[in-house]
């Protein structure tokens, strides 16, 4: 998903699994939330930083493959 913020173009990680759902997001200074419209359930947080164009989901652990188990 993308956002404009303050004049700046930035990209919101949500995840594939809710591509084309419609969705509404909720902004303040420091966060947006992102929750689904037609059940409101929430799909992410994001924290802004507004030097950065894209802002990773808060409520998703960091990485793309699982750690190796040992």
């Amino acid at each position: 998903m993308s956002l404009r913020r303050a004049g700046r173009m930035h990209h919101l990680g949500i995840g594939t699994a809710h591509a084309r759902k419609r969705v509404l997001a909720f902004t303040d200074e420091h966060q947006v939330t992102v929750a689904e419209l037609a059940t409101g359930e929430v799909l992410s947080t994001h924290q802004t930083e507004p030097e950065k164009t894209y802002w990773r989901n808060q409520m998703r652990k960091p990485g793309r493959w699982p750690s190796p188990q040992k």
